[in-house]
């Protein structure tokens, strides 16, 4: 059952990313197995976890070196640490846009966001897409 509502959802993403809209419209799609798909919503879980529970040092080790450079480590730390943790994140979906590219959509209470994965010398490492603020990776 749980499996079928992450197909659910995966293709509820899916289909809203191929209407067209301008912020989507550059994404190409691409088929993973299951195997994949796991492995992708494993790591996204464990980083958005990490946030929620109030360890963002360890978070942002999961950044790309891009992503790092951009914002270095203590001021994102320093920033969340006026977060209160312990607000779950929820995994809306996972969707492949290559095969080192990936888009997982989250939930943060009443705030929805996504954020990129990259994989980096065989490993999937988080490129997130809006660090400034509380809640969101």
């Amino acid at each position: 059952m749980r499996t079928l509502v992450c197909l659910a959802l995966t293709v509820a993403v899916s289909a809203g990313c191929a209407s067209g809209g301008a912020d989507h419209s550059h994404h190409q799609h691409h088929s993973m197995t299951a195997e994949d798909a796991a492995r992708l919503r494993g790591v996204a879980t464990t980083y958005l976890g990490l946030l929620s529970g109030g360890d963002p040092t360890t978070a942002w080790d999961m950044w790309t070196a891009d992503a790092q450079q951009h914002d270095p480590r203590e001021a994102f730390v320093d920033r969340l640490a006026h977060c209160e943790p312990g607000v779950p994140y929820e995994v809306l979906g996972v969707v492949a846009d290559g095969p080192d590219l990936a888009r997982v959509s989250w939930r943060h209470g009443e705030r929805t966001g996504e954020h990129l994965l990259r994989l980096h010398d065989g490993q999937w490492r988080v490129d997130p897409v809006d660090t400034t603020t509380c809640g969101a990776p």
